[in-house]
C-alpha cells in the first residue's frame, strides 16, 4: 500500500521517472546534485545509503539492497536486480525520484514440455501487476491476442514451439518453448526364442515431473508388466518383479522406459503400448508392433533342420553394452591376431640376439696367426726361400704352442 501511495505522489509531482528493467541486470540512477554536496538515497522513503560531501563519510541504511548498492558521487548503481529491488528511489538533495519495476519472464512448469501439456507464460512486472503487456508468439513474432502478464496455453503442440516475447514499453524479454513429441510408433521383428527390447523413451529431458506410467498388451492379459511410480524415497522407478517373461531396469530411471520380453514366443506377436503421464496434463504414448519370425518362415513352410537360436545369424546382431555382438567378435579376433604377431616378433628378436652372442663368443676364442703358420723357411747356403702354402685353419692355443716348439727344435738341429 505504501508503495502505491508513494508512486501516486511521485507521479503527481511530475519529477518521477518510471523504469522497467530486466531481472539480473543493473540500473544506474542519477541524483543531479551539485559536486561535493551531501548525497542521500532513499528506497520507499527509507534511507538506503548516504555520503558526506566534504569528508566522504559513507553511511548505510537498512534493507536488503544496502549490501550490494554502490554510490559514486551522486550516482547510485544497483547490480543484479531482483524483483524485491522494485520501488521508489529518491535523492533528497535534488528531489529526483525514480520508480523502478523489475521485470522477469518465465514458464511454468518449464520451457521444455511434452506435447499436449498445459503451460503458463509469465511476464511479471513487480509492483505493477495491472499493466498490460504485448506478447509476440512464434513464428515470426506474431502478435498474440492476450494482453495480460500471464497467459495460459492449453494442450501445446509443435505450432507453439519457439520464442515467445513480452514487450513492456521499450523492454523486450523472451523465453523459448520446446515441445517434445508425445506419440511414438515402432515396428520391431524378432526370431522366436530370442529376447527383444520394447522401446519407450523421451528424446530429451522435459521440465515436467513424471506422475506414473505402465506397459500393457491386450492380447497378453496374464503377462505381469511393471508399473511406473514416482515417490519421494525411491524417485522414478518400476514397481514390480522381474519374471521369466518381462525384464526391466530396477534402478532409478529418467527418460528411458523400455522393457524386455524374454524368450519370445509366436503368441507374443501383436501391439504393446507404453503410457507415461506427466504433470500439467502431458502424456507420452509409445506403440510397438511386434512381429515374431518362426523357424518355418522363409523355408517354404518346412521346419528348419537346426531350429536353434542363432543359426540364422540373428544372434550376431544382439547388443552388448550398446554394441552389436559381431563387432565384439571382430574386435576380439583382431586382438588375438595382433597378440600372436607381437609374440612372434619378440621371439625372432630373441633368437637373433642369441645367434649374435654365439658368433661373438666363437670369435673371441680364435688367436691371430703368425708368419710361421703361413710360410716354411729352408736354409741353403745363406739363401732363404720362402714357400707360401695354403692358409691353415686356426688351431687351438695348445696345439699352436706345441707346433711352434717343434719348429724351434727343428731349427736348432738344422
Amino acid at each position: 500500500m505504501l508503495f502505491f501511495l508513494l508512486l501516486a505522489l511521485s507521479v503527481s509531482s511530475g519529477v518521477c521517472d518510471v523504469l522497467y528493467k530486466e531481472a539480473g541486470k543493473e540500473v544506474i540512477l542519477q541524483c543531479g546534485a551539485s559536486p561535493n554536496s551531501d548525497i542521500e538515497w532513499r528506497l520507499n522513503n527509507i534511507r538506503l545509503i548516504s555520503i558526506t560531501g566534504k569528508s566522504g563519510l559513507r553511511r548505510k541504511g537498512s534493507g536488503h539492497s544496502v549490501d550490494k548498492v554502490n554510490l559514486y558521487g551522486d550516482t547510485l548503481k544497483i547490480p543484479r536486480l531482483e524483483p524485491r529491488d522494485s520501488g521508489v528511489y529518491s535523492c533528497t538533495q535534488s528531489g529526483k525520484q525514480y520508480t523502478l519495476h523489475v521485470v522477469s519472464v518465465f514458464v511454468k512448469p518449464g520451457p521444455v514440455l511434452i506435447q499436449s501439456s498445459d503451460v503458463e507464460l509469465h511476464c511479471n512486472i513487480e509492483g505493477d501487476p495491472n499493466t498490460e503487456v504485448e506478447w509476440l508468439r512464434p513464428p515470426n513474432d506474431q502478435v498474440h491476442d492476450a494482453k495480460h502478464q500471464k497467459i495460459n496455453l492449453k494442450s501445446v503442440t509443435s505450432s507453439d514451439e519457439g520464442k515467445w516475447t513480452c514487450k513492456v514499453e521499450d523492454l523486450k524479454l523472451s523465453v523459448t518453448l520446446t515441445v517434445v513429441a508425445n506419440h511414438q510408433i515402432n515396428n520391431v521383428e524378432v526370431s522366436e526364442g530370442f529376447d527383444i527390447e520394447l522401446p519407450c523413451f523421451l528424446p530429451r529431458p522435459v521440465s515436467q515431473s513424471v506422475l506414473g506410467g505402465k506397459w500393457k498388451a491386450d492380447h497378453l492379459p496374464t503377462v505381469p508388466f511393471p508399473t511406473l511410480k514416482n515417490t519421494a524415497d525411491e524417485g522414478l522407478h518400476w514397481d514390480g518383479v522381474n519374471s521369466s517373461v518381462v525384464k526391466y531396469n530396477i534402478e532409478r530411471i529418467s527418460t528411458i522406459f523400455n522393457v524386455t520380453l524374454k524368450k519370445v514366443q509366436s503368441i507374443f506377436a501383436g501391439k504393446f503400448v507404453c503410457e507415461v503421464e506427466f504433470e500439467h496434463g502431458g502424456k507420452l504414448t509409445a506403440v510397438t508392433n511386434l512381429t515374431v519370425k518362426s523357424w518355418t518362415d522363409g523355408n517354404d513352410g518346412k521346419t528348419s533342420r537346426n531350429p536353434k537360436p542363432g543359426l540364422d545369424g540373428r544372434i550376431f546382431r544382439k547388443r552388448m553394452f550398446g554394441v552389436e555382438l559381431w563387432i565384439w567378435i571382430a574386435v576380439g579376433a583382431s586382438s588375438v591376431v595382433l597378440v600372436v604377431l607381437i609374440i612372434g616378433i619378440v621371439c625372432m628378436q630373441q633368437k637373433n640376439k642369441q645367434k649374435k652372442r654365439r658368433v661373438r663368443k666363437l670369435r673371441s676364442m680364435r688367436q691371430p696367426l703368425t708368419a710361421k703358420d703361413y710360410c716354411q723357411c729352408n736354409r741353403s747356403d745363406r739363401e732363404v726361400v720362402l714357400c707360401q702354402r695354403e692358409r691353415p685353419l686356426p688351431a687351438p692355443r695348445q696345439q699352436r704352442n706345441l707346433r711352434t716348439a717343434g719348429l724351434n727344435h727343428a731349427y736348432e738341429h738344422a
